[in-house]
C-alpha cells in the first residue's frame, strides 16, 4: 500500500456508546418525520386514494383502490384504527391527518435503524453504521415520503428488513432461520407493491454467490424454493381480508379466486395502459439516480410573495457520489485483486431494484426510495474510509458539512413550511426541478 492511499478501516465492536448515538440519530429521524405532520390539513397527492382505501378495510368493504396489492393499505388501516382508539380515549388531540400519516412516518424511522443494522453486518464498523443511519435520517426523499399517507415508506421498511436478514445469513450466521425471516419480510413487501420482487431477486443472487469466511452457503435450490414458496404464500394470505369484504354468498373459494384474478388483471392493465402514465412528473429511469426530475406533492402560493411546498427531492451530492461508488463496486468488487463481498451485496440488492424497472422504463423519482439505504451504506463506507486517514479527512468533513447545510436549507420543502418565494426560486433553480 502506498503512503498516499488510505488504509482499510479495521473492524470494531458495537458498544453502549454506539447505542446511545444511534438513539440520538433515530430521534433526529423521528423529528424530521413528525414535525408538522398534520400539514397540509387535508388529503394531498396520492393520499386521495390510500386514505380511502385504508378506511374501506376498516369499514369491511371492498378496497376501491385496486392498483396495488392490499398489505400496505391494511397496515395503514391498522395504524389509523389505533390512532382513532387513542383519540376516543382522550390520549391524543392531534388532527386525523396525523393518524393517516403515522404508519409511513414510523416505517421511515424504522428504516433508519435497519440501515445501521445492514451497514454493521456488512462492514463491522460502528462509525460506518452510524453515518449510514444519519444519512437516511435526514435524506430528503426518505423524509418527504415518510410524511405522506402512501405505500412506499411502508414497503421500503419491509424491503430493508428482508435485505438485512439475508445479509445476516451470509455474514454472521449459518442458521437458515434468517432465510425464512428474509423471505417473509420480502413477501410482505411484495404484498405492498409488486416491485418487492425486485429486492427479493437481489437477495437471492447474493445468497447464491456470496460466501464470507468459513460460513457455508445455503444450497441454491433450498434458497430458490424457500423464497419461491414463502413470498407467494404471504402474498396470497394478504387477500384473506379482501375475501371477507365480499358478500357471504360470494365467499366461496372459486368466487374469491375469480375476484382476485380479476383484480390482478386490472392491475396489469393499469401498468400497461399509456393513458395512466401521462403525469407531468413522469421521468425515464436513467434520470432517477441523478435527481433530474423530482416530484412535487404539494405547492401553494401564499400572501406577501411567500409559498409552501412538499417535494420528493434528493440531495444531489449524496446521490451522485452513490452512483459513482456503486459503479465502482460493479467494476471492482468481483476482481481477484479487490474481492469485496460487501460491495457485491450492495450492488446486487441495489441493481436488481433499479435495473428491473426497465420493464416499464418510465416512472417517478420516488421509485428510488427502497434503494436510498443501500446508497447510504455505500456513501458512509467511503466517508468512514476518508475519516480514517488524515490527508482525506477534509473530504469527508466537507461532504458532511455540505449535506448538513442542504438539509437545513431544504427542510421547509420536506414539511411544507412557508418561505419567501425568492427562497424557493433560489433553491430550485434547475428548470426540471419545478
Amino acid at each position: 500500500m502506498s503512503e498516499t492511499e488510505p488504509p482499510e478501516p479495521s473492524e470494531a465492536p458495537w458498544t453502549r456508546q454506539h447505542w446511545l448515538l444511534l438513539g440520538a440519530i433515530l430521534l433526529i429521524g423521528l423529528f424530521m418525520r413528525v414535525c408538522l405532520l398534520g400539514f397540509p390539513p387535508n388529503k394531498f397527492f396520492d393520499e386521495i386514494y390510500y386514505v380511502d382505501a385504508a378506511n374501506d378495510y376498516l369499514k369491511g368493504i371492498a378496497d376501491a383502490n385496486s392498483v396495488h396489492p392490499p398489505l400496505a393499505k391494511m397496515q395503514l388501516a391498522a395504524t389509523i384504527l389505533l390512532f382513532d382508539v387513542a383519540k376516543l380515549h382522550g390520549l391524543t388531540s392531534l388532527e386525523n391527518t396525523v393518524g393517516w400519516r403515522l404508519a409511513p412516518a414510523l416505517a421511515g424511522v424504522g428504516t433508519v435503524g435497519l440501515t445501521a443494522w445492514l451497514a454493521f453486518v456488512l462492514l463491522r464498523r460502528p462509525r460506518t453504521a452510524l453515518l449510514a443511519a444519519a444519512l437516511v435520517a435526514v435524506e430528503h426523499l426518505s423524509v418527504a415520503e415518510s410524511r405522506i399517507c402512501t405505500l412506499d415508506s411502508i414497503q421500503a421498511f419491509w424491503i430493508m428488513l428482508g435485505i438485512c436478514c439475508g445479509a445476516e445469513r451470509i455474514w454472521r450466521s449459518e442458521d437458515d432461520k434468517w432465510l425464512w425471516f428474509s423471505a417473509m419480510a420480502l413477501g410482505v413487501a411484495t404484498g405492498c407493491k409488486w416491485n418487492g420482487l425486485f429486492a427479493a431477486a437481489g437477495v437471492v443472487l447474493g445468497l447464491w454467490t456470496i460466501r464470507v469466511g468459513a460460513l457455508p452457503k445455503s444450497h441454491p435450490l433450498k434458497v430458490f424454493f424457500l423464497y419461491a414458496l414463502v413470498i407467494p404464500a404471504i402474498y396470497a394470505a394478504a387477500y384473506i381480508p379482501f375475501a371477507r369484504t365480499l358478500p357471504p354468498a360470494r365467499q366461496t373459494v372459486g368466487q374469491v379466486f375469480s375476484e382476485v384474478k380479476a383484480q390482478h388483471i386490472r392491475m396489469w392493465k393499469f401498468r400497461k395502459d399509456p393513458k395512466q402514465f401521462k403525469h407531468q412528473y413522469l421521468s425515464p429511469m436513467w434520470q432517477w439516480p441523478f435527481v433530474i426530475r423530482p416530484i412535487w406533492f404539494h405547492f401553494r402560493s401564499e400572501p406577501s410573495h411567500t409559498c409552501s411546498g412538499i417535494v420528493a427531492f434528493g440531495m444531489v451530492p449524496f446521490y451522485w457520489l452513490s452512483v459513482y461508488l456503486l459503479l465502482e463496486c460493479l467494476a471492482g468488487a468481483w476482481t481477484r485483486e479487490y474481492w469485496d463481498p460487501a460491495g457485491q451485496f450492495l450492488f446486487l440488492t441495489y441493481g436488481t431494484q433499479y435495473f428491473l424497472w426497465v420493464s416499464s422504463w418510465t416512472g417517478f423519482f420516488y421509485y428510488m426510495l427502497p434503494m436510498v439505504p443501500l446508497m447510504a451504506v455505500a456513501v458512509a463506507r467511503q466517508l468512514d474510509h476518508w475519516l480514517g486517514y488524515q490527508p482525506t479527512r477534509k473530504y469527508a468533513i466537507g461532504f458532511l458539512v455540505v449535506l448538513a447545510v442542504m438539509t437545513l436549507l431544504y427542510f421547509p420543502f420536506m414539511c411544507g413550511l412557508t418561505v419567501p418565494y425568492k427562497y424557493f426560486q433560489a433553491l430550485f433553480f434547475a428548470p426540471s426541478w419545478v
